[in-house]
């Protein structure tokens, strides 16, 4: 195929320029670097602009057909007209007549998307009026094949053509005898070099003459079963040898071709820069975003571990309110007074565990408001070190001012569920009942002996009065109640402080269970709306992660790709 090894590497930087002006749209380049792009596509896709001429009959659109290996170019039938013919690609065969002297024909070969075939008319028709083709075709051309016929290779016409073309423009110019097959070996070498004589004579230049047989090359490229050696014989391989690498491969196609891929390479350091410098950015908000929420577990931590400190500080004071109310039961409950609960039912216990319930509410309640201040002031310094550090980091991200989380209306609303707590686990009656069973057990068992005692000295007086011995009998019994009744009361005295201290170790784990789990729950709420304030950022940083990793890459298999087109161009790298 003709020129292949250029139209593969073109298409190479066609689909990589594709994909970089795919790349910019992504990118949100700008206005003129998207311009710059789809102008270097245009330059790209600009197709090859082949020129035949030479006079009627002298074989020029069957050296057009078998160049290309099909017919579009229909031998003979185009009238020998003033008129020249400009082959393009279309999706439909159209004819479209510009002028009176140019009409673009459209096929629909696709080899049409690459290549421009210009068929002029025989010299001899166009010498009077040749500005249309010298000063439109000719300087654009990358080829210009001139064909003479092998029958008439002297004819006048061309030659004085080709004497009002500029000598600049020459340098594209291929000479090709047409139907060699027509004469022997000897005779085609006799009309080449004389062909390359007259050149030298009439022009002052040198053009590369190649004598072929354009009908047996067609057969050979579209019907022939031995095509490469009717092509050979047909000696048009070496004509198309000759267009690959000196048009093909030559200086000018090459110079686009390198200056469209220098041209892809800048705009690409420079959206590589924007988007590894966006990304790069993305990466170390990320890291910050990380740290903070390092920062905030580690004081999450730290509050929590106050949480244990103002627990334990309630402890205390709860054991010594309880160690205060121990000795006072035990002052209460003197023998005296524990031998009262023989004779009468005493209220006194119900008021005592009233006013301890009290006292020890009105205690743990202010210095359960005393933690919480500090824990509050605590958290405020949190919120303030995560709201300078947010806008420090990411005061452009940051779309309106940030709010800190209401300190005063969740300090009310965590002692008001506090309060409730001490309300309710204080007034445990499950107590009262507990400790009115022990006072009633101790009173039962305290009757006993004190009956027998009783009984024993109302007989000791009946003896004494009747004067009989039994009065010793009776006295002792006495003495011996007397002493059970005392021994009695040491235990259940013994046993009632004993329940209350259990009574009231119960009651301070119900009580400080649930104030703990308030207040490691009000600060789990904090830190949950620290950890919201930034979750937008989290959010769009992560987001802006997952478009510029694949936009990465693209870049970095596009310079690959560019690199190679490169090096296959002979660009010299630049480190």
């Amino acid at each position: 195929m003709i020129a292949e090894d250029y139209l593969q590497l073109r298409a190479q930087l066609g689909t990589a320029l594709f994909s970089l002006s795919a790349l910019g749209h992504d990118l949100h380049a700008s206005n003129e670097m998207l311009q710059t792009l789809n102008g270097l596509n245009a330059s790209l896709r600009e197709p090859f602009l082949f020129v035949v001429m030479g006079e009627v009959k002298a074989g020029k659109s069957s050296v057009l057909n078998a160049l290309f290996g099909r017919e579009f170019c229909r031998v003979d039938v185009l009238p020998a007209t003033d008129k020249i013919y400009v082959f393009k690609y279309g999706n439909e065969s159209n004819d479209v007549s510009v002028s009176d002297k140019l009409v673009e024909c459209y096929r629909a070969n696709k080899f049409l998307r690459d290549f421009n075939i210009v068929d002029t008319p025989g010299t001899n028709t166009i010498v009077a009026d040749h500005q249309a083709i010298t000063e439109q075709f000719l300087p654009l051309a990358d080829l210009v094949l001139f064909v003479f016929s092998i029958t008439n290779p002297w004819a006048a016409s061309a030659w004085e053509f080709l004497n009002l073309v500029q000598k600049k423009w020459l340098k594209n110019v291929v000479f090709v005898v047409q139907q060699a097959d027509l004469r022997s070996e000897t005779e085609v070498e006799a009309v080449v070099k004389h062909l390359q004589q007259t050149a030298r004579e009439k022009l002052g230049a040198n053009p590369p003459v190649f004598a072929v047989s354009a009908k047996n090359a067609f057969l050979a490229k579209t019907t022939a079963t031995d095509k490469e050696r009717i092509l050979r014989e047909s000696k048009f391989d070496r004509l198309e040898e000759y267009i690959n690498e000196a048009v093909a491969h030559g200086e000018s196609r090459t110079a686009k071709l390198r200056s469209v891929c220098q041209s892809a390479l800048v705009v690409l350091r420079e959206l590589g820069e924007k988007a590894r410098g966006a990304f790069a950015t993305t990466e170390k908000d990320i890291e910050r975003l990380h740290e903070l929420e390092h920062i905030l577990d580690e004081r999450k931590e730290q509050s929590l571990r106050q949480v244990g400190g103002v627990m334990w500080s309630l402890q205390q004071s709860y054991e010594r309110s309880q160690k205060g109310a121990e000795d006072l039961l035990a002052q209460r409950l003197s023998f005296a007074q524990t031998m009262k609960l023989i004779f009468r039912k005493e209220k006194w216990h119900a008021d005592f565990q009233e006013s301890i319930d009290k006292l020890l509410h009105e205690t743990l309640k202010r210095q359960i408001a005393n933690s919480i201040e500090l824990l509050e002031s605590d958290l405020k310094s949190v919120w303030q070190q995560l709201h300078e550090s947010l806008l420090k980091n990411f005061a452009s991200e940051i779309e309106r001012p940030l709010s800190p989380p209401d300190f005063i209306r969740e300090r009310e609303a965590l002692l008001k569920r506090i309060e409730l707590t001490l309300m309710e686990k204080m007034s445990n009656q499950r107590i009262e009942e507990q400790m009115t069973r022990a006072f009633g057990e101790a009173s039962a068992w305290l009757r006993v002996p004190a009956g027998i005692a009783v009984l024993g000295g109302a007989t000791a007086l009946a003896a004494a009065l009747a004067h009989i011995a039994i009065v010793d009998v009776t006295g002792t019994l006495a003495g011996i109640a007397a002493l059970s009744g005392a021994l009695v009361a040491i235990t259940k005295r013994r046993k009632i402080i004993t329940e209350f201290r259990a009574q009231m170790a119960r009651k301070r784990e119900e009580v400080f269970a649930p104030i703990e789990d308030h207040l490691r729950h009000a600060i789990a709420v904090f830190f949950q709306e620290l950890n919201m304030t930034f979750q937008p950022l989290q959010t769009f940083c992560a987001a802006q992660k997952k478009i510029y990793e694949p936009i990465i890459t693209r870049i970095n298999q596009l310079e690959e790709t560019f690199k190679k087109a490169a090096a296959d161009l002979g660009i010299a790298r630049k480190n």
